[in-house]
């Protein structure tokens, strides 16, 4: 009997010190696969199609970031069931896509022009303004996140902002860092761009700069106080940017101030003419 207690201890002692690779579905108490219900679900309200993703692209995302991501949530207490969690993060699919948003790399701007004009230009660069909107979709393991996906606002041609994840403060990251650490290994970055308001875009990536990393520089932490400057964490970091730097007439309200901006769901907060335009699909630097 001591023997097999001994054992019993000692594999919880392993599984609490290597991380687990999952390899199979998710299924739940009655035996459904989580991640086909999720799929079929995310068809009925028209937001999967077989245009945007197949159900073999959704079950690599959930299998490979969406699962960990929410057992990671899960162990910090929260509440969401798994379908719940992937429905708030809108199945996975980027908001704002049309026919214009091309596909390029992030890597030196000689043919920028180019590249803005047509699919056919999937392989030029992307040339970056200040106050562009980049989220990342896919699982950096350096953020350490118990939400998926990673947000930041540019600050010029060449920089940056961003909050990386636990254990760091705001980050002034250069182009070329944060493409790198951000594309590749089924990992890309969706640029969008407030067409309309050049001047308030420019505005809000300024604010991000001057007072909130070198003058207030929040501390990281994921809270619902949405409207406090710290604790903050990368999606509400870009959202404030734009509420006290730029307008707050740009961004949904929140009068019960007890609200997770999400980095997938981060687009979704701005409205009217303000709402971003989605650019590019950045894959690679």
């Amino acid at each position: 009997m001591k023997k097999i207690i001994f054992c019993e201890m000692l594999t919880l002692f392993l599984l609490s010190c290597f991380p687990v690779v999952i390899e199979a579905d998710s299924y739940n108490n009655d035996g459904v696969n989580e991640f086909q219900q999720a799929y079929k679900i995310g068809r009925d309200k028209g937001i999967l199609n077989d245009y945007n993703m197949s159900y073999e692209e959704f079950r690599s995302l959930c299998k490979n970031s969406v699962f960990p991501a929410y057992l990671q949530a899960k162990k910090e207490g929260d509440t969401l069931s798994f379908q719940q969690y992937v429905a708030a993060d809108n199945y996975e699919i980027p908001k704002g896509l049309d026919d214009q948003t091309t596909t390029v790399s992030a890597g030196d701007e000689s043919n920028s022009k180019t590249a803005l004009m047509a699919r056919s230009a999937a392989h030029k660069s992307y040339s970056m303004k200040a106050g562009d909107v980049l989220v990342v979709y896919g699982r950096n393991s350096d953020y350490r996140s118990r939400i998926i996906g990673h947000a930041a606002i540019a600050t010029s041609s060449k920089y940056i902002m961003e909050m990386p994840g636990a254990g760091h403060r705001a980050w002034y990251s250069t182009k070329k860092g944060f493409f790198k650490r951000n594309t590749g290994k089924n990992m890309f970055v969706y640029v969008y761009r407030i067409k309309a308001h050049p001047k308030y875009a420019d505005k809000a990536s300024t604010y991000a700069y001057k007072y909130m990393y070198r003058k207030d520089n929040p501390k990281y932490f994921i809270s619902t106080n949405l409207y406090h400057k710290s604790p903050s964490y990368c999606s509400k970091y870009v959202y404030l940017a734009y509420w006290w730097g730029a307008t707050k007439s740009a961004l949904i309200s929140y009068k019960a101030n007890t609200h997770i901006v999400t980095p997938h769901g981060l687009v979704g907060n701005f409205k009217g003419s303000f709402a971003p335009a989605n650019i590019h699909k950045i894959t690679s630097y």
